[in-house]
């Protein structure tokens, strides 16, 4: 198949789900195009863009910036420089659509410059906003022959904003062939925002090649826990510090190491000063894919002490972190909100805490330190059911699935 992934922004750290998604469809022998409207300005590149050249398969928008003097200039002059890449039908095709005025004048302008964008057998959009894109180009008749499929995330589908996106999503009716959401959580979310909306649940999933345990979880002296998400109210952050500085009071080897960056690091970091735990609370920031796996290795219980946002009204619709840290081989701790229970075994492959219960983080996490062997085989099953239902080659499978079912449907 010609696949086009039609994304915001490319490659983004925190983004490693899509990056293994594209590998698998390439693995497979699809031709992929990556076509993003800016480019990404994380300064940490995952090793894996690299082995794959996926920088080679991107596209970025032409998107000029100033005043409206400057942006005609700046787009005469790149129209003048790729003149001899324009081909006639697209041209007319965006004459068409530029009377019709059904799509932007960014994307009927970009139209013209992306390859391959014309003859794609699917075109797959993440996140709502991008799918609404996708929908009009359909619309204005910028991609007759390509089935258009959209996936959602979390962020697009908040219910505080719910009348907006009912308004904004109404073209998915009409101009869509899949809407493709990450967890029964998220469905539910969805459905809210249009009952008549027939989405297929499609988890966001991981290599299990990749994320390999390699430690020997009984040679480690010290138990140590590992906390890796943005350091935002969602993420729960600072009920991680909190809870650490409760359990350290009756374990005083232990040793948190906290990965990820955001607006509460300076909120946390004095925390950590305040409670007198600089040397056994290890904020690192933001890190490389490889350098995560290697501090999981370097762990022994992965804890999430995720939070409802008060403001955006919603958890985590699927915690992928929490399937990492259990491909990894460990046991985790997690707060049960949004889709975070969809991804977990409570019980067999980890513990659900009620949100915002310390004592109840604190009863469980003790639990595991003080049971090494009930560690080890709650992380041995753990990465046994990632195994079976998140590994990028099973989502693949699905993914290809939905792919060729409405491909087929004509």
């Amino acid at each position: 198949m010609k696949i086009g992934i039609l994304v915001e922004s490319f490659p983004r750290i925190s983004e490693t789900w899509l990056v293994n998604q594209i590998i698998d469809l390439i693995e497979r022998g699809n031709e992929v195009f990556i076509y993003s409207v800016y480019p990404c300005k994380d300064s940490i590149i995952h090793q894996q863009v690299k082995t794959y050249q996926l920088l080679e398969k991107t596209q970025y928008f032409f998107y000029p910036k100033g005043n409206i003097a400057k942006r005609i200039l700046l787009g005469f002059g790149f129209l003048l420089k790729n003149l001899e890449n324009t081909d006639f039908l697209k041209v007319r095709r965006s004459f068409s659509a530029i009377i019709s005025k059904k799509v932007e004048p960014l994307f009927i302008f970009n139209y013209n410059f992306l390859k391959g964008i014309e003859d794609l057998d699917i075109l797959h959009a993440h996140f709502g906003g991008m799918g609404v894109f996708a929908a009009k180009m359909k619309r204005a008749g910028l991609l007759e022959n390509s089935k258009i499929v959209v996936s959602f995330h979390g962020h697009d589908i908040f219910p505080y904003k719910r009348d907006i996106y009912k308004n904004e999503y109404s073209i998915f009716k009409d101009y869509t062939d899949a809407l493709l959401v990450n967890s029964l959580y998220s469905q539910s979310l969805l459905k809210d925002i249009n009952p008549d909306f027939q989405a297929k649940i499609l988890p966001v999933g991981l290599s299990l090649n990749y994320f390999y345990p390699s430690r020997n979880p009984i040679s480690k002296s010290k138990v140590r826990l590992i906390f890796l998400g943005r350091l935002v109210h969602l993420k729960g952050g600072l009920l991680m510090v909190e809870v650490f500085r409760r359990l350290f009071l009756h374990n005083p080897d232990l040793e948190l190491i906290m990965i990820g960056d955001g607006e509460k690091r300076n909120e946390i970091e004095n925390k950590v000063v305040e409670f007198g735990l600089t040397d056994s609370v290890f904020l690192k920031g933001a890190l490389s894919q490889d350098i995560i796996i290697e501090e999981f290795n370097s762990a022994s219980i992965y804890v999430y002490p995720g939070l409802f946002d008060p403001f955006f009204k919603a958890g985590d619709t699927q915690g992928l972190v929490v399937q990492e840290a259990q491909a990894m081989g460990l046991p985790v701790v997690c707060s049960d909100i949004g889709g975070v229970k969809y991804g977990m075994i409570d019980g067999e492959t980890g513990f659900l805490i009620n949100e915002g219960d310390v004592d109840g983080f604190i009863d469980k996490i003790q639990i595991l330190i003080d049971d090494p062997d009930l560690r080890i085989k709650m992380g041995k099953k753990g990465r046994e059911f990632v195994m079976e239902n998140f590994d990028s080659k099973v989502i693949g499978d699905q993914l290809m699935v939905i792919y060729s079912g409405i491909l087929n449907e004509d």
